[in-house]
């Protein structure tokens, strides 16, 4: 009997970097035993691009088109103070539905974009979206756990170490080929990373193929660093004696780009680079070794918690583990400005598709209403891309673009229709089509600045 849940997101952690997914190098051997005696899926994606629109999606089982949590901090028309989207009273979390069945809820994270200003604190009773780097992070978990140890329990631990700066220790690089003290980017602080991602995309600036090897030895390094918490945290489960009750889940929030479409870092496109993330889960009673292989989302997962919790699903069960589960197109969303970009995937093949809209002078189009209705209310732009993942994994060969002699010009146009089902299906299906508009603290300005989101 499952009566201890721990969901584990590792920010920034993309699908192919991890070994269990067919990475080259050895970056994750913990989480690879939790897959060899557990459940793997190999094509899991994330909602979007980026962390707080994302992990919304995780923690309610709805789309960014549908919970309305699409943006980051802006200043007001009037610059008096910084606002942003929260989620809305109307789309219930996870924890809050663990919560009323009786499980204990407690949420340790290391990211500013998960503050209490977003809401997604509803149904945990102990919320620290400042729990510190790994260690001191688990720490507190701990002293949590001891604490309700008698009564079922959730818990959601976020980490931040494989995010920019990559902070790994010298052996971790060493075993990659790479020597930290001279690696180009050793000094590099968030801000640096922040300041020459933006050089890159506009043009400023790119990496040369040594400069990426370097980064990308960071990056790994960070990974295997962060592997040995979750063998830490496993090894604590042990000596409570907890595994055999324990369910142990663990995602990524969103991948991080190494140059795979010309720049770096997350949060501005949808391919497979920011959304393909693992997700492996070890549950008591469950099979073992079993890699599922159908596309999943992580919208998927809220229900699958409950699922494990033995706890009914209000609105039809997506879990994964429901053997009679229908297999759904998989979409992603990612708003910035007047830009709204989504993704739907079926079987093989992956559209991607941008909007951009032309509101009134003066109106940023992503603080009101919804993508969906904006079609009706702006002027906009179309643009179509046309991916076969399976015989074009790095999505380099846009096929809509290529199309010269009309070979996959059925494909598009029935992949089209397929995304504009799928948008009018999840957007009727929506608790609420707009989020709450809240104004954010200084502090936490100062947090998301210090991570060089903002300038």
């Amino acid at each position: 009997m499952v009566r201890k849940i721990i969901l584990i997101v590792i920010d920034c952690l993309r699908a192919d970097h991890v070994s269990a997914y067919g990475y080259g190098r050895p970056t994750t051997p913990t989480i690879d035993s939790l897959a060899e005696r557990g459940l793997l899926w190999e094509h899991a994606h994330s909602a979007s691009s980026w962390t707080k629109p994302s992990v919304t999606s995780l923690l309610t089982g709805l789309y960014p088109g549908q919970h309305g949590v699409f943006r980051g901090i802006k200043r007001s028309r009037d610059r008096l103070d910084n606002r942003t989207d929260a989620l809305s009273p109307e789309c219930p979390t996870v924890a809050e539905r663990l919560s009323a069945s009786g499980w204990a809820c407690g949420a340790f994270i290391n990211n500013a974009q998960l503050d209490t200003h977003t809401n997604l604190n509803r149904g945990f009773a102990t919320y620290e979206p400042h729990a510190g780097k790994a260690d001191p992070l688990l720490e507190r978990f701990e002293a949590w756990w001891l604490e309700t140890r008698d009564q079922p329990a959730f818990a959601y631990l976020h980490f931040l170490e494989a995010h920019w700066p990559y902070k790994p220790r010298r052996r971790h690089v060493t075993m990659f080929g790479g020597d930290r003290d001279t690696n180009c980017f050793r000094g590099f602080s968030a801000k640096d990373f922040g300041k020459m991602r933006r050089d890159i995309s506009r043009g400023e600036r790119t990496l040369s193929d040594d400069e990426l090897v370097q980064l990308t030895q960071l990056y790994d390094g960070s990974i295997r660093r962060l592997d040995g918490k979750v063998k830490r945290l496993l090894g604590m489960l042990d000596g409570w004696g907890a595994r055999h009750e324990t369910a142990v889940l663990v995602t990524a929030d969103h991948g991080d780009e190494l140059m795979d479409h010309h720049s770096i870092g997350h949060g501005h496109t949808l391919y497979d680079e920011l959304t393909h993330v693992p997700l492996i889960a070890q549950i008591p009673g469950r099979s073992t070794g079993v890699r599922h292989t159908a596309p999943v989302s992580h919208v998927d997962l809220a229900d699958t918690i409950t699922d494990i919790a033995g706890i009914a699903s209000d609105g039809g069960s997506r879990s994964l583990l429901n053997e009679y589960r229908t297999v759904d197109d998989v979409g992603a969303e990612l708003c910035i400005r007047n830009r709204y970009t989504q993704t739907v995937r079926h079987g093989r093949w992956k559209l991607y598709r941008r909007f951009k809209f032309h509101p009134p002078e003066g109106l940023v189009t992503d603080s009101t209403h919804s993508p969906r209705a904006w079609l009706d209310e702006f002027p906009h732009d179309v643009t179509c891309e046309l991916y076969d993942t399976e015989s074009d994994p790095s999505e380099s060969n846009d096929l809509a673009a290529a199309d010269s002699n009309g070979r996959f010009v059925n494909d598009l146009n029935a992949m089209i229709l397929r995304a504009d089902r799928w948008w009018d299906e999840t957007t009727a299906n929506a608790p609420t089509s707009e989020a709450m508009d809240i104004a954010v603290d200084e502090r936490t300005v100062q947090r998301l600045r210090d991570l060089g989101y903002i300038d």
